[in-house]
């Protein structure tokens, strides 16, 4: 059988196409219908109900606005409650938790919903792959960078979820080839196209402006190639000067940024108040707002402050782009056991490296083999010599290339470490360029063959393996996905929203809402534990809105723990946003020791002095710092073992003995920073105790 002659069948072309492209869209939704809301897609959903009905936008200002209208736009057909939010700030994380699981509306058909929209954007995203790879590379090239993109976990972890990423990596790649080809042809169609694709991106995701240094290398690399530009408005004609033509790339740069703007203007329902009220509340509303972000020392006061004073782009879209530049300063992260403010430069390569699979990387450097085989030039051929054909193979590719290189080397150098997905925007690409594997299937060298189909069916049987738990997916590199805990968590890993699996786990085991044996949690996330039955002992997570109310965190007494069974985030395992951040240090234990007296004499005093101890605020902050600080010394204990169950890979099991309780809350410390704390842990730790 000619394999080569097979592939090139119908079965390679766009049929075969959409029938994969369904298959991400099947793979993608239905290993998302037994999780829960993962921390973000509370607001995000809310959002897009706000924006609709209220036209709101403080709630998620900072993720764009394009995906939350698309996810909620099946909410135009639902009767939901929505109670229209006062003027002023609010907490956008509350009113989230509190539309899906507080005002009475289903929250597992909004998830639904919401999920379905985005994992069509996925399904579109993976057809952009295959055109543009076929165009490049042929109907072989095009299966392989779409088979690659179907079955790839980073895609299908991300390609449900009511987020912004999904929708951003589809608007990058969208906008990138849509203004290549406007470089090299000019028409009212490609340039209305580059036009919507560049407004879609903009209100996409905040991280849109690296399109400018991405279009301005791909005019220079346009204009240094002396091909000539074809004008097809009105009569036909083609530019040859780099000089006329940087003019008319000028040109269409104003035309791009007006309808750009206007785009904006109108996906925020052409007025600058952030919040549709009466003007002095407008006026209200957007002082409170912008005072968290110019005061201060905001290093990017004085390019927001004149775009606000002059009203040149909506409050909404500005207050996100502040929210973004502010807090993209520092956050607290973890790589590898190691903890840090202000990131690692490592971070996103070891992101790359953990968590693609290692079939995809074989297939990469046989693509890499095949572009340099294919530009080889043959015996006796008088056809261009290798240079021109690496000249010419490159300048395909380039728009490819400058898209991974730009957004790699904003990923490298930002300080905000807190996640895989968002690099996700570089792997359409690189999928499009492994499609030069394809050359493998025009040459005599069967084992090339073999070996791209082989990685290909390992690759699918890996996805098949993986379902549901495609956040949770880590290569051997790494351990594989019970080993993922050790080197990334929050949105690479633990996100929430593994709650159904835990209560799943329970009840087969006759573990929920039972008294007998011992069953903790601390859970990381902004769902909702309780909405989906769960009854155990409750430790401190982060943010875990169940345990908040009335602005606060409930305070209970502090009981003391036992042994049984402790269900631990794996986020809130590795201690990373928690008052006691990074390893057990001297410190910690200074203040763990000092606030032993007031709970114990919180624990023997009668029920109501306890009562009247628990209303003192001073005392509720004693008991919530003190039962953080328990949970992270337990932490410590439990890093140094191997978890004897997990859920999903992301909520990680231990049954432990009174003992050993005993052993990790009172025992020497497991592990003890050393005398001279970390700066950045030291301000952490002042930052919170001033709270």
């Amino acid at each position: 059988m000619n394999v080569s002659k097979w592939l090139k069948s119908a079965w390679c072309g766009y049929p075969a196409a959409v029938a994969l492209a369904a298959v991400f869209w099947a793979l993608a939704f239905s290993s998302i219908l037994k999780k829960a809301a993962t921390s973000d897609e509370t607001v995000h959903l809310a959002a897009g109900y706000s924006y609709w009905h209220h036209n709101d936008y403080r709630i998620d200002p900072e993720n764009g606005n394009l995906p939350q209208r698309w996810m909620g736009l099946p909410f135009l057909f639902e009767n939901i409650t929505f109670p229209r939010q006062a003027p002023g700030l609010m907490d956008e994380w509350q009113v989230g938790h509190d539309f899906m699981y507080n005002w009475g509306n289903d929250a597992d058909k909004l998830l639904r919903q919401s999920r379905a929209m985005i994992a069509v954007l996925g399904s579109v995203l993976a057809l952009l792959v295959y055109g543009w790879s076929r165009r490049l590379f042929g109907p072989i090239g095009g299966l392989i960078s779409l088979v690659l993109y179907v079955f790839s976990a980073a895609m299908l972890a991300n390609g449900s979820l009511g987020t912004s990423d999904l929708a951003a990596s589809l608007c990058f790649l969208a906008a990138v080839g849509c203004l290549w080809r406007m470089l090299h042809r000019v028409s009212i169609l490609t340039v209305a196209g580059s036009c919507l694709a560049m407004g879609l991106l903009f209100i996409s995701k905040m991280s849109a402006p690296l399109i400018a240094p991405i279009g301005v290398l791909l005019c220079v690399v346009r204009l240094l190639s002396g091909r000539p530009l074809e004008i097809a408005i009105g009569k036909v004609r083609q530019v040859t000067g780099r000089g006329r033509q940087a003019l008319i790339f000028l040109g269409t740069i104003v035309v791009h940024a007006a309808a750009t703007w206007a785009i904006i203007w109108v996906s925020y329902g052409l007025r600058y108040s952030i919040l549709d009220a009466p003007p002095d509340k407008q006026q209200e509303t957007g002082q409170l707002c912008w005072s968290q972000y110019l005061q201060g020392d905001f290093p990017f006061k004085s390019v927001i402050e004149p775009l606000s004073n002059h009203h040149l782009l909506p409050e909404g879209f500005l207050i996100g782009q502040s929210h973004v530049l502010k807090y993209s300063q520092a956050r607290p992260s973890f790589l590898n056991g190691e903890y840090g403010l202000y990131g690692w430069r490592s971070f996103f390569p070891y992101c790359f490296l953990y968590k693609t699979s290692l079939a995809v990387f074989l297939v990469l450097l046989l693509a890499a083999g095949g572009a340099w085989s294919s530009w080889s030039p043959k015996r006796g051929s008088s056809g261009p010599g290798r240079g021109e054909a690496i000249r010419a193979g490159l300048y395909r590719t380039a728009p490819l290339w400058i898209l991974m290189t730009v957004y790699w080397v904003f990923a490298i150098t930002s300080k905000m470490n807190i996640g895989h997905r968002h690099i996700l925007p570089t792997y359409p690409p690189m999928f499009i360029l492994a499609g030069a594997a394809a050359h493998w299937f025009t040459t005599p060298k069967r084992l090339a063959k073999i070996v791209i189909v082989a990685a290909m069916v390992f690759l699918a049987a890996e996805c098949i393996w993986m379902w549901p738990d495609y956040l949770a997916y880590f290569n051997p590199l790494a351990g594989g996905p019970r080993g993922g805990y050790r080197h990334l968590i929050d949105s690479s890993l633990d996100w929430g929203q593994d709650t159904p699996g835990l209560k799943e786990w329970l009840d087969r085991r006759g573990l929920n809402n039972q008294t007998n044996t011992p069953v903790y949690l601390a859970y990381f996330g902004n769902g909702s534990p309780t909405h989906y039955g769960i009854n155990v002992e409750r430790l401190p997570g982060y943010v875990d809105r169940d345990l908040f109310t009335g602005g606060r965190f409930q305070v209970k007494p502090v009981a003391p723990l036992r042994g049984g069974y402790y269900c631990i985030s794996a986020t809130m395992l590795q201690s990373v946003l928690t008052v006691a951040f990074g390893p057990w240090s001297w410190i910690y234990e200074k203040s763990y020791q000092e606030l032993l007296p007031d709970i114990e004499r919180l624990a023997m005093a009668p029920p109501q002095q306890q009562a009247t101890l628990l209303r003192d605020p001073n005392f509720q902050d004693t008991v919530g710092l003190f039962s953080a600080l328990r949970l992270a010394r337990l932490s410590a204990y439990l890093r140094n073992r191997e978890p004897d169950d997990h859920i999903g890979y992301s909520i990680l099991i231990y049954r432990l003995s009174d003992q050993q309780v005993q052993e990790a809350i009172q025992g020497p410390p497991v592990e003890m920073m050393p005398d001279r704390v970390p700066l950045r842990v030291k301000l952490i730790w002042e930052g919170q105790r001033g709270q």
